[in-house]
């Protein structure tokens, strides 16, 4: 073979090899964008499949890997999606959504400390990812880091000053180590902030009705507690606080209320709250001092 041949066969592995690539490249996308689609019908197998196989024809690609990785999340194989997760960091480290959705698996896999590492990625890469600050400050509070805690979930706020998680989360920080006029002064700024939002502002009247019992202010309490039942009056939590704070100044009312909060229990209400109702009933027909 003279080396004009030789160049000749050259030329054309390289181009064979070159539309192999981009077959696999091509390939690799169809593969993903068929995923994305069983992805969105919640055909969580299949979707496995057409990402794995993205992944497999072309592991450089990036969305291919974010979208395994959101399958993994749905399924909640948390080990998975942190791998492939970690595979699109790596292809792009300048994504902040990446960083964001690494530290949201780490957080719900129990590993607070490089839950911490990506979430402070995240906001590095994009303060304004107001759920990357609370997700940190869900994080620090698993920590036993309370003021770090607390100041994240104010910066949430900053960032969007109508959102929900926050003023209750604050809050209940707040009312758990001992600072009940914080708590309430978040509470009345989310019930402020929330309106149109009943659902949310129901959970707000009844955890400002919470901090004022544990206060022993229970006229108070009765007052936000009926608020919360107004708003939602299949809202059980509600209806056993109210009977529970009623049976410190108005035994009828306590009745009544502690009443209907058995006669409405499920499958799901909370067994301790019942055994508590139904004792406190109890203790109110025998006229039992507590």
């Amino acid at each position: 073979m003279n080396s004009k041949s030789v160049v000749v066969l050259c030329a054309l592995v390289t181009a064979v090899t070159a539309t192999g690539c981009g077959r696999e490249k091509v390939e690799s996308v169809e593969a993903m964008n068929s995923c994305v689609e069983y992805h969105r019908r919640q055909l969580y197998q299949q979707a496995i499949r057409d990402c794995s196989k993205a992944v497999s024809l072309n592991p450089d690609n990036e969305k291919a890997q974010h979208n395994l990785a959101l399958v993994y999340i749905s399924t909640k194989e948390y080990e998975q999606a942190t791998r492939h997760l970690s595979k699109a960091v790596a292809l792009n480290s300048g994504v902040a959504l990446y960083h964001y959705q690494l530290g949201e698996v780490y957080e719900w896999a129990g590993q607070p400390e490089q839950a911490a590492s990506s979430l402070e990625k995240a906001i590095e890469l994009d303060g304004t990812l107001f759920k990357a600050h609370y997700r940190l400050g869900n994080v620090y509070a698993s920590m036993d880091d309370p003021q770090k805690a607390m100041q994240k979930y104010s910066d949430a706020l900053s960032g969007n000053p109508r959102f929900f998680d926050a003023y209750r989360d604050l809050a209940s920080l707040y009312a758990d180590y001992g600072f009940p006029s914080q708590a309430l002064q978040v509470l009345d700024e989310g019930i402020k902030a929330l309106d149109g939002q009943p659902d949310n502002l129901a959970v707000l009247y009844h955890l400002r009705g919470t901090v004022l019992a544990d206060q022993k202010e229970y006229d108070k309490a009765v007052v936000e507690f009926r608020k919360a039942i107004e708003i939602n009056p299949h809202m059980e939590d509600a209806m056993f606080s109210l009977g529970w704070s009623y049976s410190y100044v108005n035994k009828e009312n306590a009745k009544i209320w502690l009443q209907k909060f058995v006669t409405a229990a499920s499958q799901n209400t909370r067994p301790d709250y019942l055994a508590a109702a139904n004792a406190r009933l109890a203790e109110i027909e025998n006229g039992t001092p507590f």
